[in-house]
């Protein structure tokens, strides 16, 4: 599905949308240039789920994490920024497992990994629209191992 300019508060809305049918495992890949509305998108998408007060941007910590109590789901909201991406960096912060876990996993700036593109799950790419409220929007499923 290819959504060609959302201002920032359909942004939020497609976020929303999307945690909506969110279960156990599931992946999404938020990409794009800073300033590009990822971390906008993560926010959205967990407090749809529940989640009450701040939700910072996990760029210095690497892996912010909430329990929602209704449904039972941890949330891991990764920021790869500062990441090289080799595999040995992955296992030793313990990326691996959580990615290996019933975990739902938001992770910003993807391409730090070298094997996302092959991993299952929803990429959501984010770039500048036509104007400075807008973004474009291309939302791509890799179903592989569903």
């Amino acid at each position: 599905m290819t959504v060609r300019e959302l201002d920032i508060q359909s942004l939020e809305e497609l976020a929303r949308r999307l945690a909506q049918s969110v279960k156990p495992g599931d992946r999404f890949f938020l990409s794009g240039s800073l300033g590009a509305g990822k971390s906008t998108f993560a926010r959205a998408f967990i407090r749809s789920l529940g989640v009450k007060g701040a939700i910072p941007s996990p760029t210095f910590i690497m892996d912010s994490v909430y329990s929602i109590a209704e449904t039972g789901l941890e949330v891991h909201h990764m920021d790869l920024y500062r990441l090289e991406g080799s595999r040995e960096e992955m296992l030793m912060l313990g990326f691996e497992e959580i990615l290996e876990s019933d975990a739902v996993v938001l992770i910003e700036w993807p391409e730090r990994m070298e094997d996302f593109r092959e991993r299952r799950g929803c990429t959501v790419l984010i770039s500048d629209g036509d104007s400075s409220d807008s973004r474009r929007v291309q939302v791509e499923w890799n179903l592989a191992g569903y």
